[in-house]
Order: structure tokens, then sequence, then C-alpha cells
């Protein structure tokens, strides 16, 4: 198993654990996420403030892919 570290800011961080709450919630359910549900992520990931907007999301996924660019640009 590769081990990779990397560096979010909070606002990354929020988005990761909003995906991830999405992901759950989806495999609990065993079925498509539930849009009447939809605020309670945009609540997790705008925590720490604005949530990212599509252009830093693909820039994070980037990252997350070993893209050290992309995260780079937050720094």
């Amino acid at each position: 198993m590769t081990t990779q570290n990397i560096t979010v800011t909070a606002r990354e961080r929020d988005t990761l654990l909003a995906a991830l709450r999405y992901y759950q919630f989806y495999r609990m359910q065993g079925h498509p996420f539930d849009p009447q549900q939809d605020h309670l992520i945009d609540i997790i990931a705008q925590s720490a403030g604005d949530p990212l907007d599509l252009a830093e999301i693909d820039d994070l996924c980037a990252g997350l892919n070993g893209n050290k660019h992309a995260l780079g640009i937050a720094a």
C-alpha cells in the first residue's frame, strides 16, 4: 500500500468531509442520494466559509490524484 500525504485547506477539508458523508448516506440508503437532503451536504461543505467552486473542486480532485501543482495553487 502506498501512502500519500497531502495538505488541504479548511475549505478543502470540509468539501472532502461533505463528499464522504454523501457517499456514506448513499451506501446506507442502498439507492441514489435523496435530493431533499442536499442541504445537509452544503452545510458540511461550507463549515469553514464559502464552499469550493467547481474549479476548486476540480483542482482538489487533481491534487488527490497526485497532481502536486493543483493543490499548490491554494498554498
